[in-house]
């Protein structure tokens, strides 16, 4: 595994800046803003990091040719110090941007097609790769701790993609090949697994994403059905939202999921290039975006993260970029 080295430190003061007061809003005016554009990040520079610690840094790459940009973001997270960690299934590489100190580091380890990260207690970030059928955990020094998913394993993944820590401390792969839903530690015991392929209720069809809601129930994408499902920790099923179909509200291509601290659900649909709110209950909100390379336009969004500062984060995929949006809580948007 290649990584740079001494970069994986803690992160100080104030991440990003404050949304623009003239920058894209929605819903737009006179209606009052929930959703604020603040910033793009594609390269390093975007963080404030410099070229003469980029060559450094790109020096220890071996083997493959690397660039010290987004090409294909696919899954988006952060950590407790503020870094951002971007996979790039394009580059084989996850990309960490640390806007507090101004620096940047990656992770090149043994990656094939990597899809998602989610990160865990002590900083570990954890990353599937649908290629190597594996999950791999790193350190908050970049180091390779442990590996899920070898043969002979009670984890054994056929596809592992989408990846989220329950209320529980878990961590839960999703299997998309396998229609399952896997239980881990963060050690990597094996816990439970549910899920199985159909169409119906409990059922799953190339699952995708995953996100714990602030109520402690797990909400999966399912992809190829084009709904959300909604489970408790245990494996039971709770219920389905969503629906198939072209229209607002609707799901055609849906991707990732995140919640707000109030507890709405986002969810990028891919097809339309926009990303849709939802209650709890399933009724939409808000729509935001369009097809484009602007702020706040989309080109195959992907995963989407949201922190505990309410700072949206969205994989765009096609654009290489990750596009940061603020959620605005309160009666007055200014």
């Amino acid at each position: 595994m290649a990584v740079a080295a001494g970069l994986l430190a803690a992160a100080v003061g104030t991440p990003w800046p404050q949304p623009a007061k003239t920058g894209p809003v929605w819903p737009p005016p006179p209606d009052e803003a929930r959703i604020r554009y603040v910033t793009t990040i594609s390269k390093p520079a975007d963080v404030g990091a410099g070229p003469s610690l980029l060559g450094r840094l790109w020096s220890v790459v071996a083997g493959r040719s690397r660039r010290p940009e987004l090409i294909r973001p696919q899954a988006v997270a952060t950590d407790s110090a503020g870094r951002l960690l971007v996979v790039d299934t394009e580059q084989q590489m996850v990309h960490v941007f640390d806007p507090g100190r101004k620096r940047y580091a990656y992770l090149a380890g043994p990656f094939a097609s990597p899809v998602a990260v989610a990160v865990g207690p002590g900083d570990v970030a954890y990353v599937s790769d649908a290629g190597r059928r594996r999950v791999f955990a790193f350190g908050p020094d970049g180091k390779l701790l442990r590996t899920f998913g070898q043969a002979g394993s009670e984890a054994v993944f056929t596809r592992p993609t989408g990846l989220a820590f329950g209320p529980d401390g878990l961590l839960y792969v999703l299997d998309a090949l396998g229609s399952r839903v896997t239980a881990l530690s963060p050690q990597g015991t094996f816990i439970r697994a549910f899920g199985k392929y159909g169409n119906g209720p409990g059922e799953l069809n190339r699952p995708t994403h995953i996100a714990a809601g602030p109520d402690g129930l797990l909400y999966v994408v399912d992809a190829l059905n084009a709904r959300l499902q909604v489970f408790a920790t245990d494996g039971t099923f709770v219920r389905s939202m969503g629906k198939r179909g072209n229209g607002t509200g609707d799901f055609d291509k849906p991707k990732g999921i995140a919640f707000d601290p109030d507890g709405h659900v986002y969810v990028a649909e891919a097809l339309h290039d926009v990303i849709q709110v939802f209650d709890a209950a399933g009724r939409l909100l808000l729509v935001f975006g369009s097809s484009g390379g602007g702020p706040g336009q989309f080109s195959l969004p992907n995963g989407v993260h949201m922190d505990r500062a309410g700072r949206l984060y969205v994989a765009d995929a096609l654009n290489a970029r990750v596009q940061v949006f603020q959620y605005v809580r309160g009666a007055n948007a200014d």
